[in-house]
């Protein structure tokens, strides 16, 4: 593994890596199915892949089914799709792994890739004993002895696990390095019942690496099991991509590793490579000033993605932490001086940054811009309130004051939003806080104010070519004339204009009506729409 003086967590070693191997598939002519269980196919594709791919962790062509097969559940094999349990089993098997012929051919496929990259981490991916035990019984049926059948469930949790415990053993003894634990099957507990049938079996396996590199991934949104993950002792969790790491990032110990999550389907496979590296970049730049971040997709990439796409994220991802890693020391207290609402703190921590020579735009990014978005995360998930959140925006204007010049000569002051009251309504208080949420997340804002004409919104609109135009409406009379004012603003800019509503005269349903392409009832999430839009996840 390489070293990482910068890092504190057990997994110091790994820097970057997207989940899985699953696109080496394109790299050899076997098909899915063979890929599941030749070991020659399976070891060209993955060595291919990793000369190809310089991932800080590697992983072996794996699929969910293979505990469950092992345990007696019924698999199909499909030439073009990735196995899929076809029934469950009553007669429940808990063979050795060395027995099971494909998970011997993985541990067959690890000691060649030890052989092959002895400077790099392999992972040692099994599955977590509920998954695997919801595969072999039947999903619905687990889900309910959860809270009707628990004797009954933990009797099938302990074979599940005597079984993942032995397969880890033996891909560790073949020369996996890091214990990687999946379990999606989990992300549907209830909290409250977490550890009783997850948490304490998961903790069991992870014993067998005592403390060593371990990490665990859940699918989904596991704001509610946070605690109890890091309880079972993994070194790292691993997001999915549906998560904000920086609504949770301050719930992990700095020796537990945040690893995460570019959207591995709309953004790594379905966009261009340039693309893929801005929002790696952007990814990067925000989260790379803590010790314990490691940069990664929310989940498994699907085989299909372009090899190019990959490589623009690692050579992106590097490149960014590099950079964000020089100065981290320096980033951290500008973030934390945000966060707190220290105006004067801020300016001075920006001045003493340019005064080191810091790039004025990673400042902007990992310092200032990242305290704003972090505050708009933990305000949606009511870790904290408006008063914060303006507070915040405080501080990050004092910052930008020091910034703005030397940001505006690097050709950064594009207008990409303009917003503005309708003709008619002199509201502006939701305005001005959808304006202050877009510039703090990075965005050109252009705001007309209130009392604004359509033909102002139409010049304004051919004069600066925006992406997006902001229309505010509170008052009934105001909200009357949107479907006329949408029009002339959409015949004033380009096929590629968006227009979004918002205000208290406006819902969801008003705005489809209208003709909008988008509507936000606050300012947060008006900020996080029009960021969807400019990168086209919307």
């Amino acid at each position: 593994m390489k070293n990482d003086s910068s890092a504190s967590h057990r997994l110091s070693g790994i820097r970057v890596f997207p989940i899985n191997a699953l696109p080496s598939l394109q790299l050899v002519s076997a098909n899915v199915g063979e890929l599941c269980h030749s070991y020659e196919a399976k070891w060209e594709a993955v060595s291919r892949y990793y000369e190809e791919i310089p991932a800080d962790l590697m992983f072996f062509f794996g699929d969910i089914v293979i505990q469950a097969e092992a345990m007696g559940a019924k698999v199909l094999f499909d030439p073009e799709n990735m196995p899929a349990v076809k029934a469950p089993t009553s007669s429940i098997l808990t063979p050795q792994a060395v027995d099971a012929p494909r998970m011997a051919v993985n541990a067959r496929v690890v000691r060649d890739m030890r052989r092959a990259f002895p400077h790099r981490s392999i992972a040692g991916q099994v599955y977590g004993p509920f998954t695997a035990a919801g595969q072999v019984a039947g999903e619905q049926a687990v889900l309910r002895n959860v809270r009707e059948g628990q004797g009954e469930l933990a009797s099938l949790l302990e074979k599940a696990t005597q079984v993942a415990k032995s397969y880890a053993r033996l891909l560790l003894d073949a020369g996996a390095d890091v214990l990687w634990i999946s379990d999606p099957l989990a992300a549907l507990l209830p909290p409250d019942a977490f550890e009783a049938c997850a948490g304490q079996y998961l903790q069991q396996v992870f014993d067998l690496v005592n403390g060593g590199p371990s990490i665990l991934h859940i699918c989904g949104d596991v704001s509610g099991l946070i605690k109890p993950m890091i309880d079972t002792g993994t070194a790292g969790i691993s997001f999915d991509q549906c998560m904000e790491l920086m609504a949770v990032e301050d719930r992990l110990p700095e020796d537990v590793a945040i690893i995460g999550n570019l959207d591995p389907v709309d953004v790594v496979a379905m966009a261009s490579p340039e693309s893929v590296a801005e929002s790696t970049r952007e990814l990067a730049a925000t989260m790379g000033i803590l010790p314990n971040f490691i940069l990664s997709t929310g989940c498994a990439l699907p085989p299909g993605t372009p090899l190019a796409n990959i490589a623009a994220f690692m050579e992106a991802g590097n490149q960014t932490l590099d950079q964000v890693g020089k100065h981290a020391d320096q980033l951290r207290p500008i973030a934390s001086a945000v966060s707190l609402g220290k105006n004067v703190e801020t300016a001075d921590l920006v001045k003493s940054a340019l005064s080191r020579n810091m790039d004025p735009l990673l400042i902007t990014q990992g310092g200032l811009i990242r305290s704003v978005r972090k505050a708009s995360a933990r305000y949606e998930t009511k870790q904290c309130y408006l008063p914060e959140i303006l507070l915040t925006v405080d501080a990050f204007y004092h910052g930008m004051e020091e910034l703005r010049p030397l940001i505006n000569k690097a050709g950064e002051s594009s207008v990409q939003v303009i917003i503005g009251t309708i003709k008619g309504d002199l509201h502006s208080i939701g305005k001005d806080l959808v304006r202050i949420m877009l510039e703090a997340n990075g965005f050109g804002v252009l705001d007309l104010g209130v009392d604004v004409s359509a033909s102002r919104f139409a010049e304004a609109v051919h004069k600066h070519n925006p992406s997006i135009v902001g229309l505010s409406a509170f008052i009934t009379s105001a909200r009357r004339q949107l479907p006329a004012m949408i029009e002339d603003v959409r015949r004033a800019g380009d096929s590629g204009l968006k227009v979004i509503v918002g205000g208290a005269a406006v819902n969801g349903s008003i705005a489809t009506e209208v003709g909008a392409d988008g509507h936000s009832p606050e300012a947060v999430a008006a900020a996080r729409l029009v960021r969807s839009f400019i990168k086209g996840n919307y």
